[in-house]
């Protein structure tokens, strides 16, 4: 009984803290309460603890148990528990199990090295202790690391890379498990035991170190098209508020022009005294007048420009439009990331208005600048609910997620916001705080 005691303590103290390790930077992404988490963790982490004790008394391998069935078993539960790309996840997690074998190698080898013995296990508290001390004086760098790896991870969106960048660390892991996969002592004594996962560790961390320093060059290119497609759009919705504006001029004009024929006329009928005839003259008059379309929504140029163009566009389309803009004359952030946010969820709300074929459909724009905040709330009639996948939605034009609300999360994300997005009674709601600096 004390063996099993000793073995089933030392497979705790051995997987736990790496548990902790791997859930520890999504404590904010968890699909389930933090309760319900720890809870069916707290099940894993006993059903594989009893199985390993179980196999250490009958003398089996409870290491090769835990690599090659436990290691899935628990990547399986760690996707269902947090929310988030699992592909992302799953290229994290390698790195967690890889940080896993180091350590229990190293300890191990060093173990050898001190009290080496033909017959001596690694399953007891001498070992476990080995396991604490190299945990405690590399876990602070690899927590660092692990968590400046999984921001940049999960700011780049390049769906296709993370389908298959996981591949390659998986593949070298498996290789080095399959051709090292024995923990006798006398296999374990050897330098080049020691050494295989050494090598391992390495290759892990290059091949992140290289992976890391693409993503930022992903990601300044991203910004860079993301800058240019927010000039672009800006350019061509003045562009079209100037064709709006022209259009409108040579309308007036062309009023101008026919006035004085309409002046005569109307004195022609005072002249005469035909009231009743000069009142349904001027009635049809006014309903020849062109409509007012020139409207001033908010005193920021750029924003009314785009707003005044989805404005034309909803009326056009028979959507009701309404606006509510409090914002100054100059922004207090970036004006070119703001118009790119706005116009993104506009054109959003004015395609889901179209497809609303059986309801009168509308859009509410809000925007306005209180307690050091910058708040925008966009909704708008929306017939079907849209496709989630992660917590994040997904396009409904073309495969993978939706371009734009990822980049109003991203923009959110810059300036120390949130960007909420939801779906109730056929109305999609958007929602966006942006901290401004004090």
């Amino acid at each position: 009984m004390e063996r099993f005691l000793v073995s089933f303590l030392y497979a705790t103290v051995g997987t736990l803290p790496y548990r902790v390790l791997a859930y520890y930077p999504f404590r904010k992404q968890l699909r389930f309460s933090t309760r319900t988490v720890v809870l069916v963790v707290g099940i894993a982490q006993l059903a594989q603890s009893l199985i390993y004790a179980a196999l250490s008394m009958r003398g089996g391998n409870g290491v090769t148990l835990i690599e090659g069935v436990f290691a899935p078993a628990c990547f399986v539960i760690f996707s269902i528990c947090v929310r988030a790309d699992r592909w992302k996840v799953l290229f994290l997690y390698v790195f967690v199990f890889d940080y896993i074998s180091l350590v229990w190698g190293t300890a191990r080898y060093l173990e050898c090295l001190l009290f080496y013995s033909p017959d001596m296990t690694f399953d007891t508290l001498r070992s476990a202790l080995f396991q604490l001390v190299i945990l405690v004086v590399t876990i602070p760098f690899i927590g660092l690391f692990l968590k400046r790896t999984k921001d940049q991870v999960f700011s780049t969106e390049a769906p296709d890379f993370w389908h298959v960048i996981w591949i390659l660390p998986t593949l070298t892991t498996l290789i080095v498990m399959i051709y090292n996969g024995s923990h006798t002592p006398e296999n374990v004594h050897q330098f080049r035991f020691f050494l295989a996962y050494v090598l391992l560790f390495l290759e892990m961390f290059s091949v992140y170190y290289v992976l890391l320093r693409a993503l930022d060059g992903i990601r300044r290119q991203a910004a860079l098209e993301e800058q240019a497609a927010q000039q672009a759009n800006l350019l061509a919705l003045q562009r079209t508020q100037y064709s709006q504006i022209t259009r409108y001029m040579d309308e007036t004009r062309q009023a101008r022009h026919d006035l004085s024929q309409h002046l005569r006329l109307i004195n022609q009928y005072l002249n005469t005294g035909s009231q009743e005839a000069l009142r349904e003259y001027v009635e049809h008059y006014e309903e020849s007048l062109p409509p007012e379309r020139n409207i001033t929504f908010c005193k920021n140029y750029a924003v009314n420009t785009i707003v005044s163009y989805y404005h034309e566009e909803a009326r056009q389309s028979g959507i009701d439009f309404s606006v509510g803009l409090d914002l100054p004359e100059t922004l207090p952030i970036s004006e070119p990331e703001f118009c790119s946010m706005l116009g993104n969820l506009l054109e959003n709300a004015l395609l889901a208005c179209r497809d609303a074929v059986e309801a009168a459909p509308f859009i509410r724009v809000l925007a306005k600048t209180e307690g050091g905040v910058l708040w925008l709330a966009i909704d708008n009639t929306c017939p079907q609910e849209p496709n989630w996948e992660d917590g994040q939605l997904r396009s409904s034009r073309h495969e993978g997620l939706g371009l734009g609300t990822a980049s109003v999360r991203t923009i959110a994300s810059h300036h120390n916001g949130t960007a909420d997005f939801t779906w109730e009674d056929h109305v999609f709601y958007a929602s966006v705080s942006l901290a401004l600096s004090a």
